[in-house]
Formats: C-alpha cells, sequence, structure tokens
C-alpha cells in the first residue's frame, strides 16, 4: 500500500514551476498548421511534415541556443535518413534485427547527457513508426524525407528564429534564477525567530535550499559554458557573466557559513538586540542579491548602490563588549558573524557594479573580493563518453541493451500477432523503460494512468463531434496545453498528449476508434517494459544507494582537508572541493528519491539512510563555517585527521554494508581558540550523528 500511495502521489504531483507557454504555442503551430494545410488542400502526404514538427519540437529543452539548433538540426537530419529506412520492404525478422540494433544504440546516446538520451528517445520511435507505416518504394520514402526536412525546419524557425534571437538570454536567466534562490534564504534567515533557527526541513517532502542552488549554479554553469564556447571575439559580456556566475558560488559558501555560525552563537534574551541587528542586515543584503536578478533579467542599465552597511551590527557588537554582556564564547561567534557580514558586503558591492555594467561591454575590474574565477569547464572528447560506459558495470550499458531487446521482443511479438497500430505498443516499451527498476515502474503508471485518461477523452470528443476542422483545433489545444504544463507534470502531459495523437492517427486514417486500441496497445507495451526491467540486468537502487552514500562521506572528507590545506576559503582547490561535495550530494539525494519509489517498506524505515544524509550535507556546512573563520593555522591539524579518519571508516562500512568501527576519542582540542573550538565541536557532534545513523543503516542497507 505504501507503494501503491507513493506512485499515486507521484502522479498527482506538480512542480513549483511556470508553465511553459511559449514552448506550447510553438508545438501548437509546428504540429498544426502543417495538418490544417493537409486537410484543407487534400494533400495526405503533408502530414508528415506535422509529425516531424512535433519530434523534433520534443527534443528542445531551452537552453542556449547554439545548443537548441544543434540538438534540432540533428534530429532534422536524422529523421530525415532514419525516414528511408520506410523504403525496405524486409521481413519480419529483419525488422526484429533492426530494432534490436537501432534502438539499442538509440539507449546508448544518454552516455552524452539528457539531451542526446531524449533524442535518442525520439529518434527511435519515429524510426518505429517509418518501419511500420513502410513507402511505396524509393520516391515515396525519399519525398517522406523531404517532408520531414520541412517540417524539421518549420519547428527550428518557429523556435530560434521568429522568437527574439538573444544569445546570452538563458544564461542570464539561469544565473538570475542563482539570484532568487540566494536572495530567498537571506530573506528567510532574516526572519528567523531570535531564539533559535527553524527546525531542520524533512529530505523526504522537500529538497534542501543548498541542494536548489547548487543545481541552479550547475545549470547555469553548463548554460553559459555552452553560449560562451566558439564566441572567442566576444567574450566582455561573457566575462562580466562568469563573474556573476562565481559570485554566486562564493555568495552561496557566506550564506551557509553565517546561518551555521548563528546556531552556534548563543541566544539568550540579553543577544537579541544584536542577533535582530544582523537578520536586518541579512534582509537588507537580499535586496542587492533581487537587483542582480532584475538587472540579469530586464537587460537595462539601472545603476543602483547597496544600501545597507554592517555599522549597526558593528555598534551593538561593541555596546555588549563595552556593557560587559559579551564572554568569550559568544564574542567569538559573534565577532566572526560581523566579519563574515562584511564579506557578504563587500561581495554585494563588487557584484552589483559588475551588473550594473553588463549592458556597457567594458572589461571586468581585476580586483574584485571573490578570488580568482575558474575558466570554463573543458569540452569533453567526443568519445570519451563511449569509453566511460561501455562495459556490463555500466548502468547506461546494461539500460540501452535491455531497451533494445526488450522493443525488438515487442516487435516480433506485434508482427506474430498482426496487432492494429502495433507501433504503439514499441513506442510504450521505449518510453517507458528506464535505466533504474522504481522510474521504469513509475514511468509505466504515468503512461498508463495517461493514456485511459486521456484515451476517454478522445472517446467522448469524438463521440460529441467529428467535424475534422474542430478536431484539428483541439489537436492544436491539446499539443499546446500538454507541452506548456511539461515542466510542471509529466502525468498531465502524458493526459493531455494521448488524446492529441490518437485524434491525430483517427484524423489520417478515418478510423474513429483509436482510442480503445491505443489503450490496449499502451497496456501490452507498459507490461513488457516492466518484464524487461525484472529480467534483463534489473538495477534496483538498493544496491547502488550505499555507493553514492559513501562516495559524499569521501566528498566530505576531502572538502575538510582541502579546507585544512588552505590560507584562504576562498582558493581554488577550496572551491572545487566544496563544489564536488555539492554535487556528489545531489547525486546521492537524487538515488535515495529513485530509492524511495521502490522500497516496499515503510517510509520510517529510511530514516537512518535519511539521517545519513541530512548529516553528511549539515557536515559540509559545518566545514563551510570553518573555512570562512580560518586563516591557515595548522593547530586544527589533530582534529582534522580524526574527523578524516572517521569519515573514511563510514564510507567503507556503508559501501561494505557492515556496521561501522566504534567511534574512538576525539583530539584535544585545548591549544585552540574559542571560535574554533566551538567549531570543531560541531564537527566531532556532528560526526557521532552519522556514525549512530551508520549503525542503524547497516540492517537496511544489507536489504
Amino acid at each position: 500500500m505504501n507503494v501503491f500511495r507513493r506512485h499515486l502521489e507521484s502522479f498527482v504531483r506538480v512542480e513549483p514551476v511556470r508553465p511553459a507557454l511559449g514552448a506550447g504555442l510553438r508545438a501548437a503551430l509546428a504540429v498544426g498548421l502543417p495538418m490544417v494545410v493537409a486537410a484543407t488542400q487534400h494533400l495526405p502526404a503533408v502530414t508528415w511534415v506535422g509529425m516531424a514538427g512535433l519530434f523534433v519540437t520534443l527534443v528542445d529543452r531551452g537552453g542556449p541556443y547554439r545548443d537548441r539548433a544543434v540538438t534540432m538540426g540533428a534530429m532534422t537530419l536524422l529523421g530525415a535518413v532514419m525516414g528511408l529506412v520506410s523504403a525496405l520492404q524486409l521481413p519480419d525478422w529483419a525488422d526484429v534485427l533492426l530494432t534490436l540494433a537501432w534502438v539499442t544504440a538509440c539507449g546508448f546516446a544518454r552516455s552524452y547527457g539528457d539531451t542526446p538520451g531524449l533524442m535518442g528517445v525520439v529518434l527511435a520511435n519515429y524510426t518505429v513508426v517509418s518501419l511500420a507505416l513502410p513507402a511505396q518504394g524509393l520516391a515515396d520514402a525519399l519525398s517522406r524525407s523531404g517532408l520531414f526536412i520541412l517540417g524539421g525546419l518549420w519547428a527550428m524557425m518557429l523556435a530560434l528564429v521568429l522568437w527574439p534571437l538573444r544569445p546570452y538570454r538563458p544564461a542570464r536567466l539561469a544565473i538570475s534564477r542563482c539570484y532568487r534562490a540566494l536572495a530567498s534564504r537571506a530573506e528567510e534567515v532574516g526572519r528567523w525567530p531570535l531564539d533559535g533557527p527553524p527546525p531542520p526541513v524533512n529530505l523526504v517532502e522537500v529538497v534542501d535550499w543548498e541542494s536548489r542552488v547548487r543545481m541552479s549554479l550547475e545549470d547555469a554553469r553548463s548554460v553559459l559554458a555552452s553560449t560562451r564556447r566558439n564566441r572567442a571575439g566576444e567574450s566582455n559580456r561573457g566575462e562580466h557573466l562568469l563573474v556573476l556566475l562565481e559570485g554566486a558560488d562564493a555568495l552561496l559558501a557566506m550564506l551557509v557559513a553565517l546561518p551555521e555560525t548563528l546556531e552556534l552563537a548563543p541566544r539568550e534574551p540579553r543577544f537579541h538586540a544584536l542577533r535582530a541587528e544582523i537578520q536586518r542586515a541579512l534582509a537588507d543584503h537580499s535586496r542587492d542579491l533581487l537587483h542582480i536578478a532584475r538587472a540579469l533579467e530586464q537587460e537595462k542599465h539601472e545603476l543602483e548602490p547597496s544600501v545597507w552597511s554592517t555599522d549597526r551590527v558593528r555598534r551593538a557588537l561593541a555596546s555588549l563588549v563595552t556593557e560587559g554582556e559579551l564572554p568569550d564564547p559568544a564574542r567569538a561567534a559573534y565577532s566572526h558573524a560581523e566579519a563574515l557580514l562584511v564579506r557578504l558586503r563587500e561581495y554585494s558591492e563588487a557584484l552589483l557594479e559588475v551588473a550594473n555594467h553588463l549592458e556597457d561591454g567594458g572589461p571586468v575590474e581585476s580586483d574584485l573580493p571573490m578570488g580568482p574565477h575558474p575558466a570554463s569547464a573543458r569540452s569533453r572528447p567526443l568519445l570519451e563518453p563511449l569509453r566511460d560506459n561501455w562495459g556490463t558495470d555500466s548502468v547506461i550499458f546494461r539500460h540501452a541493451l535491455r531497451l533494445g531487446i526488450t522493443a525488438a521482443l515487442a516487435t516480433a511479438l506485434v508482427r506474430g500477432l498482426g496487432l492494429n497500430h502495433g507501433y504503439w505498443v514499441i513506442i510504450t516499451v521505449i518510453v517507458v523503460l528506464q535505466p533504474y527498476s522504481g522510474m521504469t515502474f513509475e514511468r509505466g503508471v504515468q503512461r498508463a494512468a495517461g493514456t485511459l485518461l486521456g484515451g476517454a477523452l478522445a472517446a467522448g470528443l469524438v463521440a460529441l463531434v467529428r467535424d475534422p476542422v474542430v478536431l484539428l483545433g483541439a489537436i492544436m489545444a491539446f499539443f499546446a496545453v500538454a507541452i506548456a504544463v511539461k515542466p510542471m507534470s509529466l502525468a498531465a502531459f502524458q493526459v493531455l498528449l494521448a488524446p492529441a495523437l490518437v485524434l491525430l492517427a483517427e484524423i489520417q486514417t478515418g478510423d474513429w476508434e483509436l482510442a480503445g486500441v491505443r489503450v490496449i496497445n499502451t497496456l501490452l507495451g507498459g507490461v513488457l517494459a516492466l518484464v524487461g526491467a525484472w529480467l534483463l540486468w534489473p538495477s534496483p537502487e538498493h544496491s547502488r544507494f550505499p555507493e553514492e552514500v559513501a562516495n559524499a562521506l569521501r566528498a566530505d572528507r576531502d572538502y575538510l582537508l582541502s579546507v585544512a590545506s588552505a590560507r584562504s576559503d576562498e582558493e581554488p582547490q577550496v572551491r572545487e572541493a566544496r563544489r564536488k561535495l555539492g554535487l556528489q550530494l545531489l547525486s546521492a539525494e537524487a538515488s535515495f528519491q529513485r530509492l524511495l519509489s521502490e522500497w516496499r517498506g515503510s517510509s520510517r524505515q529510511l530514516e537512518p539512510a535519511m539521517a545519513l544524509l541530512a548529516y553528511a550535507r549539515r557536515f559540509g556546512s559545518a566545514v563551510t563555517a570553518l573555512a570562512a573563520s580560518r586563516q591557515g593555522r595548522k593547530d586544527l591539524a589533530p582534529v582534522i585527521g580524526y574527523a578524516g579518519n572517521v569519515l573514511e571508516d563510514l564510507a567503507l562500512a556503508v559501501e561494505h554494508r557492515r556496521a561501522p568501527s566504534p567511534l574512538p576519542r576525539s583530539a584535544a582540542q585545548e591549544s585552540l581558540d574559542v571560535l574554533s573550538r566551538t567549531q570543531m565541536d560541531r564537527l566531532v557532534r556532528q560526526l557521532t550523528v552519522l556514525h549512530k545513523a551508520t549503525v542503524r543503516a547497516a540492517p537496511q542497507l544489507t536489504g
């Protein structure tokens, strides 16, 4: 029952994002206008233009214009080439072998990332349709390929030409989202109750704020790197955006360290006035961040200097010192908080200046306070992803083989039974099968439920009206709304896409009973996909989750060691270690979410695993606070060594599904100053929690 409830919740879940209205309108025009021409001018062959518009539109996931053009252009050319297979009058066994080889290759495209993986799925589907609807000779196949190119160019013109073409616009919006997330955090901390922060958020219910910002930063980094690639002659705006991106990364560290420091600081009533001034400064800082976000979004030069300062915090701190109300532990913590605010103020001024001169085209100042800015990520050699994923130990390799074999079996079944519109069975297999078992079941539930509801909707509409003009309008509306709501809900996308495809097929064939056929074929394809997922190299998440957690713990250790060996938290190796920790935590949290989709027991049994992830992130936050307060002292070495050894033992215990060794005694800290001792005490306490969580998680990790 728990599994069913979780999948039901997944089906009705709506993501808190805006609908993609522009993408929906483009999809409706890309598919609908060729269909209108085909219907009104009695040119049935033109429907291939609309089909090409649909397939090419589906691979457009937004982002840099160059990447979108390359992706849509590649889909157009490959679709035209694969359309020629419709001229091959192959026997059934040859269709099966061709499906096996081609669908496996398309599944392996996932090695290059999500967008090539999506293009592989779409291209595999189009090839299946081409094999199922053979052309009447080579001339007909060439005509079909030409119409596909025309449809692809039509979709590209809608996406890239008729809409304003501003190369850096996607990068600006991606970086703006980072600043808005940072502003939200600063404002939230500014509203904390004076006697302490709110309780931590449950990982099952919502992704941690730091995770969301890290994902936004990595998305922005990818978009900006792609946009700047091959644009060496025009670099000033790209340099400004790179500085703003790396500035957001530096601000993330400060907005992790400052709340962590406030948690360490005493919270008695006598400190409330000082805490109030610190939180007021943070709320004011959020306005600077929002101004940077608006400058990125509006592309206007609006000079707006930072209006907040740390003077009130400094005066409140000095007042407590003068009155003797600030003992050493409190003085150390609040002095550190004030120092962090000073750094935030410096960052705000520098980044506002960069944002205010985005449109000027001038060079970037060389003495910015954020430290050196790493170069954009290097391009990987073309064949490197293939080499990295070639072998049965690769999830992508096993998924590609599973996908090809299951699609080939579906093709053999369809041909053997002579099913009407049997290609829907094969398409369902290709769409439903995912690299991970839990995701396959979830996607199968979504597609089956979506097709049932969408098929019923199509049948009801056909029962009421069969006027082709009205149905064409309905098809365009369904496509527009389906693509628009896809970022919000995959289930809603499935529900709305199903009637659009059914009505499209009904108009082309004149068969008004296809809704039921599609439902039956979809259910059959879903069953085949689930059987393939269970029998062919199953990939249960519980077998991979321990390795992901172990990698996160080792990333914590590496981050701590990099902080111990550096003089400043702005040194490149520290920033890179912090970034790698964020990425590894994202990977582990994604693995945990997949684990939830296949977990058969109670969610309460996963509490130790949740604690491992939550405190692995909290440990990283504590290291960030430590990094922000250190200047290369060597007196932390014993405690750093102790923590590093414990983290490695915990990683080995999780990796080998065993209980960890008993927690050794902590190293002496008498030689440390008050703040460092408090911070190291916090690290040790979090290590203790991680150790206990590892002990409690051992039974679940072995199961």
